[in-house]
């Protein structure tokens, strides 16, 4: 009677087969359903070591503040961008305005019965930064090279309608 409390024998095709009971099965079962629960704690274990990646669009991010000033001993312009949104106008290049926002931005004009908005512009291939601005009919554009992705303080060239005409700085607030 004791061998029949430890073994559970079933007669299959192939003849008398034994089964173990379930009170050995069921704890390989519990532990088997109970082991994916672990997984985002390795996962976060794992991750506990590594160092961020930045946005594909950083230094550029969502909810910053640029203050950009330049000009020249005769002329100077001051504009402050306040990034709400930024959008991936084109493999690459980000943005915070849409593609022909940027496009009107870059050239200097809306097109009729819109308005000019300024535009920052990253090229991520030539880790150019650009801020656009326009001001008393004067098209301005703060290029700035070798942008890094935690930069907070750029400095510059800064173009006027096309004709590079003084320096320029960018500052992150």
């Amino acid at each position: 009677m004791e061998m029949a409390l430890r073994h559970l024998l079933i007669r299959s095709p192939g003849g008398w087969a034994t089964v173990r009971p379930m009170n050995k099965l069921l704890p390989l079962l519990a532990c088997a359903a109970l082991l994916p629960s672990c997984a985002p704690t390795f996962n976060a274990l794992s991750r506990a070591d590594r160092t961020p990646v930045p946005a594909p669009s950083a230094p550029l991010a969502a909810g910053q503040t640029w203050d950009v000033e330049g000009g020249s001993l005769a002329v100077g312009s001051r504009m402050t961008f306040r990034l709400t949104e930024i959008f991936e106008t084109a493999p690459g290049v980000y943005s915070n305005l849409d593609a022909a926002g940027l496009l009107a931005a870059q050239r200097g004009r809306a097109p009729e019965g819109t308005t000019l908005f300024p535009a920052v512009s990253l090229n991520r291939l030539g880790q150019r930064l650009d801020f656009y601005w326009s001001e008393n009919g004067t098209d301005y554009d703060c290029r700035l090279e070798n942008a890094t992705p935690n930069a907070t303080r750029l400095t510059g060239r800064l173009l006027l309608s096309g004709s590079e005409f003084g320096g320029c700085t960018a500052q992150l607030r």
